[in-house]
C-alpha cells in the first residue's frame, strides 16, 4: 500500500485532487507502518518476501521513495491550487496575484498594520492550444505598479494561505500541461514589464522581496484553506475592497478578459489574450459596430451592436468570425426577424467561442409564452444544448423592463432587471442542486423544502424580482412560482416526470403530449391532486385528436372542478398550433341544449364510445375554434363534439377524411350537420362497406357542400357502391380528383361510375387526376374520360398499372390521348407542358404497344416517374428499354422505382443524366427480399453525385456486397445525411453493419 501511494503521488493528475491533497502525510504515516511491521517480523525471525524483495531491499526503496516525497508534494499544491481555481466561474480579475512588502527593509515580524503592502496580479496564462512560436507562454508579473492594500491584517486572514502557495510557485517555479510559472531566478517573471510603469526597486529586488514575504506569512498563523485550495468567485469578488486604488484604476488593472475555446474566463496580458486575434478583421468589425450603433471593449472582450435586416445580421456574424476572438455580445434587434433567423444567427455566434449573449428585441413570434415556449424553446433546446454557449438574456421580454434569463436547462422571467450582474455560474450550480432534487424526492414535503431552498439562493443572488424559473428536461419541463414557492407548470411526455412534483397538489396548468391512450385515470387523479388546476393542454402528433375525443369526454365528466382544455396538434419536430381551447364547467340542468355535451343519445354499445353511461352532462364553450382538418376515425362522441364546436364556429372546417365505419345513427345525424354547416375545400372519402347504411350514407353525402370542394379522393374497397350514392353535384371549383382502390384488389368502375367522374371533370378546371388500382368495367369509356379532360390545365395524371393497361389496349383512346397532348405541346411552352407525374407498369400491358408508350413518355414534361417493378419478363426487355429511353431525365425532379424487382428494371435503365433529381427512393416490399448487386449501386452512385438531391429513401432493399452501402453513403453531399436520408426495414438492419464507419 505504501509503495502504491507513492507511485500514485509521482502519477499524479487532476482526477487525484480529491482524494490525495495529503498525500505527503498519507506516505509518512504508510511508511512508518511498513518499517514497524518489518522490525516485528525480523525480530520472531520470520523472513518476508514481498514482489521478490527481501527486508533490506524493502527499506532500501521506501528510503529513496521517502526522498522524492517533497517535490511530488510541492507539484500536489501546485497543481490543486491552480485546478481549483475554476475560471467558468468568471473571477472579477486574474485568479493568480502576490503580495509583497512595500519597502525591503521592513521589519520581517512587525504588525502588518503597521507597514504597507502591495498586491501584483499575474497574467494568468494557461494556455493548452497551439500558441505562436516568437511569444512566450510562461506567468507573468502585469505591467502596473500594482495596488496597495487597505486593512492587510484582515486581508491576510482570509487570503493569506492562499498567497503563500502562490508566492511558492513564482519563487520555486512550477509547470505542466497548462501552465508554465518559470523559477525567480531566471527573472521571466518580469516578462514585458517597463520598469517606467511597475516600481523600478520591483524590478531590482524582486528575489529578495518574494523571500521577505514567504518568510513573513510563514510566520503568521494563517487560517488553512481546507474546502478548496484554489479561489472562489465570492473570494475574487471581494478583494477589490482591500484595495487603494487611484482615480481611474480598476481591480483588472491593465489584464484583459480572454475566454478561451472550451468557454473558460481568464485575465491576460494583452498580448496573450489577443495572441490569435486577426487585427484586419477586428478593424473590420470595430468600423461594422461603430456604424451599427455599438462598440467594442477589447479589455472586457464585450460588443454591443444594433443589426436591422438579415443582411446586417449576416455580416456582423462574417465580421466576428473572422477576428478569432471570443466576445459576450449584445444585439438590439432593430426589424422583425423570424424565429429560424433568430436561431441560425444564434447558432453562428455561439461557434465564435462566445459564453454570454443578450439580445433585445425578441418578439413572441419567435419565443412564444405559454406550452409552445416549453416544447419548442430553441434557445434551450437548440442553441444551448448544442453549442458552448452557456446564458442568454432576453432584454424588454415578454414586456418592457422584464428580462428573461437562459441559464444551461433553466430560464428565469424576472419582472426587474438585477441591479448588478448575478454570478450566473454559481445560480448555475444552485439550479442544477435543485433539479437534482426535483428527480430524486418522491415525497412532496421534501419537495417543497428543495423549493424554499431556491427561493432563497435566488434572494442571495440578489435576484428577488424571478417571478418564475423553468426547468427544461427531455420529457418534462416545470415551472417554479418563485411567490408561491411551489411549482404551478408541469409539461411533460404522457406524465413521465417526478411523482412528487404531479402530486404537489400547486400545478394550476398541466401539459401532456399523447403518445398512448393509457392516459386517462392517471390523469383524472392528478387533476384530483391539484385542486387548483386551471388550464389542461392536450397535445398529440398529427390529425388524430378525434381519435383520443372519447377519453377526454370520459375525463371532462370524472373531474370534480370546472377548468379549461387547449386542444394542440403537431406534426415531429414541429411546434404545432391550437386548434380549440374550451371552457366547461356545472350544466345547466334546465338547458341542455345550450353548448352541452350530451352523451345520453350515443351509441355506448361501440367499442369505440365510453363505457359507461354518463349521468351529469357539462357545459362547454368553444372559446377558440381552429380546427380546419379532421383525418382520424370519427365516433359518435367526436361526431358529437365536431357538431358543438361548428355550431359555435361554423365554416371553419376545410378538409375532411370521411370514414363513417365507426357511426351509429345518432352520429350520423350529427356528421350530417357539420357537412351542413362546413365550406369543405377537401373532402376524403373512406369507401367502407355500405351493406345497411346506404340510406344514411346517402343523406350524409347529400349534406356536402360541392359547390365549395377542390379537391375530392375516394379511396377504400368499396368505391363503386359510394359513387352511385352520390348526387349529381354541381362544382365549378373541383382542381383534384382521386379514385384509390386498395392494393393488391384493383376494383371495377361501372358505367355509371364513370358518367359520374366525367361530371366532375367536365364541370371544373382540373389540374390533377389520379386513378390507382382501378379499371373500368367498360374500356371503351376511357373514350369518355379523355375525351372530357382539358390536358391544357391538366398538370398531374397519376395512372396505375391497370389503368395504363386499358388506355393502351383501346387504341382509339390512346390515340386521342397522345392527340390532346401533341396539341397542347404545339401551342404551349415547354415549362407549361400537360403532365407532370407518371406511373409506370409495361408488364400490366397485355398487348404492349411500345410506340405508343414511347409517344407518350417523349411528349410529358414529367417531374416525377414512379415506376413499379413487378416479376419481369425477358421477352419484353427490349419494348421495355425503349421506353424508358423515351424518358426526358434531363428534366425529371422525383424518381421511385417500387416494387419486388428493382434489380432487374434498374438494369433496364440508360445510362441516365438527373441534373435536377431532388427525391430518389428505393422501396421494396416486405414479403419479397431483394438484393442489388454491384452493377445497380454504379448506377444509383451515379444518381447521387450528379444530382442535387434532397431526400434518399432505401426501404427493404439489401447490396449484394455489403461494403457498397460505405460506397453509396460517401457519395452523398453530408447536408443530405441530417437532413433526407433515410434507410427502413431490411436496409436498415444491414445498413447499421456495414457503414458505420462510413456514419461517423
Amino acid at each position: 500500500m505504501c509503495i502504491y501511494l507513492y507511485n500514485y503521488l509521482e502519477d499524479f493528475t487532476a482526477s487525484n485532487t480529491t482524494h490525495f491533497r495529503q498525500a505527503a502525510a498519507n506516505t509518512r504515516y504508510y511508511h512508518s507502518m511498513v518499517v514497524e511491521e518489518l522490525e516485528r517480523l525480523d525480530s520472531g525471525g520470520v523472513k518476508v518476501l514481498v514482489d521478490d524483495k527481501d527486508r533490506g531491499q524493502l527499506l532500501d526503496e521506501l528510503h529513496d521513495l521517502q526522498q522524492k516525497v517533497p517535490e511530488w508534494d510541492y507539484r500536489n499544491i501546485c497543481h490543486n491550487t491552480l485546478r481549483d481555481n475554476n475560471r467558468e466561474y468568471e473571477y472579477a480579475t486574474s485568479a493568480l496575484f502576490i503580495v509583497l512588502p512595500s519597502e525591503l527593509d521592513s521589519k520581517k515580524n512587525s504588525n502588518p498594520s503597521t507597514h504597507q503592502f502591495r498586491l501584483y496580479f499575474l497574467c494568468d496564462n494557461c494556455n493548452q492550444d497551439a500558441t505562436p512560436e516568437d511569444l512566450s507562454q510562461h506567468v507573468h508579473l502585469s505591467n502596473h505598479p500594482g495596488h496597495s492594500l487597505k486593512r492587510p491584517e484582515e486581508f491576510f486572514q482570509k487570503y493569506g494561505d492562499y498567497i503563500l502557495r502562490v508566492l511558492q510557485m513564482v519563487k520555486h517555479g512550477y509547470a505542466d500541461d497548462g501552465y508554465d510559472i518559470p523559477p525567480l531566478d531566471t527573472l521571466k517573471i518580469l516578462w514585458n514589464c517597463d520598469s517606467n510603469i511597475i516600481d523600478s526597486r520591483l524590478a531590482m529586488d524582486i528575489e529578495p522581496l518574494v523571500d521577505r514575504a514567504i518568510s513573513y506569512f510563514q510566520d503568521l498563523s494563517l487560517p488553512k484553506w481546507k474546502e478548496s485550495l484554489g479561489l472562489t468567485r465570492d473570494q475574487s469578488d471581494a478583494i477589490e475592497k482591500y484595495l487603494d486604488m487611484q482615480d481611474g484604476d480598476s481591480a483588472e488593472s491593465n489584464l484583459h478578459r480572454y475566454i478561451s475555446k472550451i468557454r473558460s474566463i481568464y485575465w491576460k496580458c494583452e498580448a496573450h489574450a489577443h495572441q490569435y486575434l486577426n487585427s484586419q478583421s477586428l478593424e473590420h468589425l470595430r468600423e461594422f459596430a461603430h456604424h451599427h450603433g455599438g462598440h467594442v471593449d477589447m479589455q472586457q472582450a464585450k460588443i454591443g451592436v444594433e443589426l436591422g435586416s438579415i443582411d446586417e445580421a449576416d455580416q456582423f456574424q462574417t465580421h466576428l468570425a473572422e477576428a478569432k476572438h471570443a466576445f459576450d455580445i449584445s444585439i438590439k434587434l432593430s426589424w422583425m426577424a423570424t424565429r429560424s433567423v433568430m436561431r441560425k444567427l444564434c447558432l453562428d455566434i455561439a461557434k465564435t467561442g462566445t459564453v454570454f449573449l443578450e439580445l433585445d428585441g425578441i418578439t413572441l413570434d419567435i419565443h412564444p409564452q405559454g406550452y409552445d415556449q416549453y416544447r419548442n424553446n430553441f434557445f434551450c433546446h437548440d442553441v444551448i444544448s448544442e453549442s458552448e454557449l452557456r446564458f442568454i438574456t432576453l432584454l424588454n421580454y415578454p414586456h418592457p423592463q422584464e428580462q428573461c434569463v437562459h441559464v444551461g436547462e433553466y430560464s428565469l422571467q424576472l419582472e426587474t432587471p438585477p441591479a448588478q450582474s448575478p454570478k450566473w455560474m454559481t445560480l448555475w450550480s444552485d439550479l442544477n442542486l435543485f433539479r437534482m432534487v426535483m428527480l430524486k424526492k418522491q415525497d412532496p414535503s421534501e419537495w417543497k423544502s428543495a423549493a424554499t431552498k431556491l427561493q432563497t439562493a435566488l434572494e442571495e443572488h440578489e435576484l428577488s424580482g424571478t417571478c418564475m424559473v423553468t426547468v427544461y428536461n427531455d420529457e418534462w419541463n416545470a415551472v417554479f412560482d418563485r411567490r408561491r414557492c411551489a411549482v404551478v407548470e408541469v409539461h411533460s411526455e404522457d406524465m413521465v416526470c417526478p411523482k412528487s412534483m404531479l402530486s404537489a397538489g400547486s400545478i394550476r396548468t398541466l401539459g401532456v403530449h399523447l403518445n398512448s391512450l393509457d392516459f386517462d385515470q392517471k390523469l383524472l387523479d392528478i387533476m384530483e391532486t391539484n385542486t387548483e388546476l386551471q388550464d389542461l393542454i392536450l397535445s398529440y402528433y398529427g390529425h388524430n385528436i378525434f381519435y383520443h375525443m372519447k377519453h377526454i369526454v370520459r375525463m371532462w365528466h370524472e373531474s370534480s372542478k370546472p377548468l379549461r382544455l387547449t386542444l394542440l396538434d403537431r406534426m415531429r419536430d414541429t411546434r404545432g398550433r391550437v386548434v380549440a381551447q374550451l371552457a366547461f364547467g356545472e350544466s345547466n340542468r334546465e338547458d341542455p341544449s345550450d353548448g352541452t355535451i350530451d352523451l345520453h343519445g350515443c351509441d355506448i354499445s361501440s367499442p369505440f364510445s365510453q363505457q359507461q353511461v354518463v349521468h351529469e352532462p357539462t357545459d362547454a364553450i368553444f372559446m377558440q375554434w381552429d380546427c380546419d382538418h379532421i383525418f382520424s376515425k370519427i365516433s359518435d362522441y367526436s361526431a358529437l363534439f365536431l357538431d358543438m364546436a361548428t355550431q359555435q364556429h361554423p365554416s371553419v372546417l376545410t378538409l375532411l377524411m370521411l370514414d363513417v365505419s365507426h357511426l351509429s345513427h345518432t352520429g350520423f345525424s350529427s356528421i350530417r350537420e357539420v357537412l351542413r354547416r362546413s365550406d369543405l375545400e377537401h373532402l376524403h372519402i373512406v369507401c367502407t362497406p355500405v351493406d345497411s347504411q346506404s340510406e344514411s350514407i346517402t343523406q350524409v353525402l347529400g349534406s356536402v357542400q360541392w359547390s365549395t370542394l377542390k379537391s375530392v379522393v375516394f379511396s377504400g374497397n368499396n368505391i363503386e357502391a359510394w359513387i352511385d350514392l352520390c348526387q349529381p353535384p354541381l362544382s365549378s371549383s373541383l382542381l383534384s380528383l382521386q379514385i384509390q382502390g386498395t392494393w393488391p384488389n384493383i376494383q371495377e368502375l361501372s358505367h355509371s361510375n364513370v358518367l359520374f367522374i366525367i361530371q366532375l371533370i367536365s364541370a371544373s378546371p382540373m389540374v390533377e387526376l389520379c386513378f390507382q388500382n382501378v379499371r373500368l368495367q367498360e374500356s371503351r369509356d376511357w373514350e369518355l374520360i379523355v375525351d372530357s379532360v382539358d390536358f391544357s390545365l391538366l398538370k398531374m395524371l397519376d395512372l396505375g398499372a391497370a389503368c395504363i393497361g386499358q388506355l393502351i389496349s383501346m387504341s382509339y383512346a390512346a390515340n386521342l390521348f397522345i392527340s390532346k397532348m401533341e396539341h397542347v405541346h404545339r401551342k404551349a411552352d415547354a415549362t407549361d407542358m400537360v403532365l407532370k407525374t407518371f406511373t409506370l407498369n409495361i408488364m400490366a400491358l397485355s398487348e404492349p404497344d411500345p410506340a405508343l408508350v414511347q409517344k407518350i413518355m417523349s411528349l410529358c414534361i414529367l417531374e416525377e416517374l414512379r415506376i413499379e417493378c413487378p416479376p419481369f419478363d425477358p421477352r419484353l426487355s427490349a419494348s421495355t428499354a425503349q421506353v424508358l429511353a423515351s424518358v426526358r431525365w434531363t428534366i425529371l425532379e422525383h424518381l421511385k422505382l417500387i416494387g419486388d424487382n428493382i434489380s432487374e428494371w434498374i438494369q433496364l435503365l440508360p445510362n441516365i443524366k438527373t441534373p435536377r433529381l431532388q427525391s430518389l427512393s428505393i422501396q421494396g416490399s416486405e414479403r419479397v427480399e431483394q438484393t442489388l448487386d454491384h452493377s445497380c449501386v454504379l448506377f444509383l452512385e451515379q444518381c447521387i453525385r450528379v444530382s442535387p438531391l434532397m431526400e434518399l429513401r432505401f426501404s427493404h432493399i439489401q447490396l449484394q456486397d455489403r461494403l457498397d452501402w460505405a460506397r453509396l453513403f460517401q457519395s452523398m453531399d453530408p447536408s443530405l445525411v441530417g437532413r433526407g436520408f433515410r434507410v427502413e426495414g431490411r436496409s436498415r438492419e444491414q445498413f447499421r453493419g456495414c457503414a458505420a464507419g462510413a456514419v461517423k
